[in-house]
């Protein structure tokens, strides 16, 4: 990418680098359609930008997470290009896509976009020690920097049960202490609250 001069960031660019292109087919399984190829394509493009930006990762406290899911105010601004946030264990749950189960979320690989102020964000789900492998759920958006509220995000929030966002939806979760993604919008406020709370000197 640099050597073309290209923006990091451009993820068409990246597709068509030929290094690209030999690991696309390494990791694929046999007879995968076009919607495998985007996904590990995504995947592969976000542990791209991560490595590039020397892997920074914050972990966020229970009490972090506390506040992301109360009233804060969101930004898309990031202390780096690229950082993964990693929620405390098994306390957010969600369903990668409405025909799954829930399954607990570990974090979000974000970066940021040749779009000015929009965010690249992909979750990263079901990471346990008896499954192989992980679930992950890629979206793009925004937050209005002047107005930030629950309603100045680019993709909706709002659950159709009218219930509040993160609010857990497993049995016993309210006396659990956990919380629940309801949709890409819900994932999209919650990154967008967390990267409020990250102080860009202390990366773990």
């Amino acid at each position: 990418m640099q050597q073309d001069g290209a923006d990091a960031t451009d993820r068409d660019r990246f597709a068509l680098l030929e290094p690209v292109g030999r690991l696309l087919q390494d990791v694929m399984p046999e007879g995968s359609g076009a919607d495998a190829l985007e996904a590990h394509l995504v995947l592969l493009h976000h542990a791209y930008l991560f490595w590039a930006a020397q892997q920074p990762v914050y972990e966020i406290s229970e009490a972090a997470l506390q506040r992301a899911a109360g009233d804060q105010p969101m930004t898309t601004a990031t202390p780096h290009p690229a950082q993964y946030l990693q929620l405390p264990e098994l306390r957010v749950w969600g369903s990668p896509n409405d025909s799954s189960a829930a399954e607990p979320l570990d974090g979000m690989f974000v970066s940021a976009t040749g779009d000015p102020g929009a965010i690249a964000v992909l979750a990263i789900f079901g990471m346990r020690p008896d499954r192989p492998g992980f679930s992950a759920v890629g979206i793009e958006g925004r937050a209005d920097p002047d107005d930030p509220t629950d309603n100045e995000i680019e993709i909706a929030a709002v659950r159709e049960d009218g219930s509040a966002a993160f609010g857990p939806r497993l049995a016993g979760g309210t006396a659990a202490g956990l919380y629940s993604v309801a949709n890409a919008g819900e994932l999209l406020l919650l990154t967008c609250r967390l990267l409020t709370l990250l102080d860009s000197g202390n990366p773990i």
